[in-house]
């Protein structure tokens, strides 16, 4: 990479693995990335370790651990998940939340990691940058567009601008006009409707929702979109947006469904914004204030 995505005040970088295993080369591969920009890079003790569930990246105490740790090392400037996979909600009845909220540090990621933000968001701790992961620095190194957003979700402030697409378009598909600014939340729909009727699903209300996943049939896509619809999520939301959904169906499919979801949302509708697991990728700052337009643009 040729620019430093990160902020001049992060100099130190935890990487923990909360969530599935990642290979030893990925995740070195990344810190070599980071260390190159000047930034210190430290592997917890614990994410290489391993589980008798082989989906896993180590025992749930251990992945525990490697988490809270990060709280109490003070020279820790931000805590960087290796990857997504399962395993997150494991830590959320064993979280210690003063701790957690006892200073402002970032975590980033996304995918699995959807369960932790959740949790935090609704805790207020953060703050929480849904974003590319360790393993998958590398392949920033290219990548223009998705290393400008990425920078621009890592730092405090950026002044809100006119999204362009990858492709150079401004315009996302609208499948419901309208006009709101509202804070902005991003998850993986799978993973998310997993906490409904938790102690850790947020108060979405006034919240623009966006939505992505990989690898699932559009009737499943169906079904996690009823939940939310039954749970009483989307009635409350300010407006809904539809990520990149990847080898989940034909797009005309989906279409049918999202067009039959947005009718319970009491405010703008659109899809095509170009977040989820495929690059070109825009990093979202969860709570961030987006505005979407009549005509489909947005500005975040």
């Amino acid at each position: 990479m040729r620019n430093n995505p990160f902020p001049e005040n992060v100099h130190k970088v935890a990487v923990i693995a909360p969530a599935g295993r990642e290979g030893q080369e990925s995740i070195i591969s990344g810190c070599r990335i980071l260390n190159d920009f000047g930034i210190e890079t430290v592997i917890m003790p614990h994410v290489f370790a391993g589980s008798s569930e082989g989906y896993l990246a180590a025992e749930i105490n251990a992945r525990l651990a490697d988490l809270l740790q990060c709280w109490c090392e003070p020279d820790v400037d931000l805590v960087l998940c290796s990857r997504g996979g399962f395993g997150s909600a494991h830590l959320l009845p064993h979280i210690d939340w003063p701790l957690l909220q006892s200073r402002r540090l970032p975590l980033v990621g996304y995918s699995d990691i959807t369960a932790l933000h959740m949790a935090m968001y609704s805790r207020q701790c953060g703050p929480l940058i849904a974003a590319p992961m360790c393993a998958r620095l590398k392949d920033l190194a290219h990548d223009d567009y998705t290393l400008y957003h990425y920078a621009r979700a890592l730092r405090e402030s950026s002044v809100p601008e006119i999204l362009m697409r990858p492709d150079g378009t401004q315009n996302l598909h609208v499948l419901k006009p309208g006009t709101v600014t509202a804070p902005l939340f991003a998850v993986n729909l799978s993973v998310a409707v997993t906490l409904c009727g938790t102690p850790y699903m947020p108060d979405l209300t006034g919240h623009v929702l966006m939505v992505e996943d990989v690898s699932e049939p559009v009737y499943r896509l169906d079904r996690y979109l009823t939940q939310l619809s039954q749970c009483g999520v989307l009635s409350k939301l300010a407006g809904l947006m539809f990520g990149t959904f990847r080898d989940c169906g034909l797009p005309e499919e989906r279409e049918v469904v999202f067009r039959r979801v947005a009718s319970e949302v009491d405010g703008p509708v659109v899809a095509g914004f170009p977040f989820g697991h495929t690059f070109p990728f825009v990093s979202i700052r969860q709570g961030r204030r987006i505005t979407i337009n009549p005509d489909g643009t947005v500005r975040y």
